[in-house]
């Protein structure tokens, strides 16, 4: 009997924290800063997806105008202004992200079917495609094979959308992960802290009083 305690332990132990990350971490972490009604709502991009995808969404507030906040959201890119979160762990697994603060008059053209990189060194893997882009509004990436599909009048198997919402002159900026890989601890654990870093890392940038991109060499 004594020899089975430790097992029937550590048994107990697994299943709490597999408890306490189902049922409290990641409905914290799926829903961070949004209201119910936020994560209820239908957003641009939710029907490129797969019906009943696994999906997060996050939000923030931001002292700001939709107009002062689009250009750090549109410039984003491994190649462009980076992610705003925290580049030095971006960096720990292969990107070459440096984050921008100031807002880039080259970077601030994108169309459907554009490339937002990820990271360069991964290839196919390590880039997005512009699914939908409304200026001011919302931008949609998938990968490039959802985008065929997408092309093709197939649903896609995951998006990324960002959507910006004006409100009594702030910005809520909601951030919405639908599909695979969505539903993976190890992949939720540290989407949600880079994720969470990137939406208050356009806050900041946004909040600021502007200033001028530097002159090209």
């Amino acid at each position: 009997m004594s020899k089975q305690r430790p097992v029937l332990a550590t048994w107990m132990a697994a299943a709490g924290i597999a408890a306490v990350y189902r049922w409290v971490l990641r409905p914290t972490m799926y829903g961070w800063g949004a209201t119910d009604s936020e994560v209820a709502a239908e957003l641009p991009g939710d029907d490129l997806v797969e019906p009943g995808s696994a999906r997060t969404t996050r939000a923030i507030t931001i002292d700001a105008p939709v107009e002062d906040v689009w250009p750090w959201l549109v410039q984003i890119g491994e190649n462009r202004g980076g992610f705003y979160s925290y580049d030095a762990l971006e960096r720990l697994v292969g990107t070459r992200i440096h984050n921008a603060d100031v807002v880039h008059p080259e970077w601030q053209q994108l169309q459907v079917g554009d490339t937002v990189w990820l990271a360069q060194r991964y290839g196919q893997r390590g880039r997005q495609l512009v699914a939908e882009i409304v200026p001011n509004s919302h931008l949609v990436l998938m990968s490039a094979a959802d985008y065929d599909r997408v092309q093709r009048g197939e649903k896609a198997f995951g998006s990324w959308a960002f959507c910006l919402r004006p409100q009594s002159g702030v910005t809520r900026l909601l951030v919405r992960g639908s599909g695979a890989p969505v539903g993976q601890s190890a992949f939720d654990i540290v989407h949600f802290l880079m994720e969470r870093g990137m939406l208050r890392g356009i806050r900041e940038r946004a909040q600021r009083p502007a200033r001028p991109a530097p002159l090209p060499h």
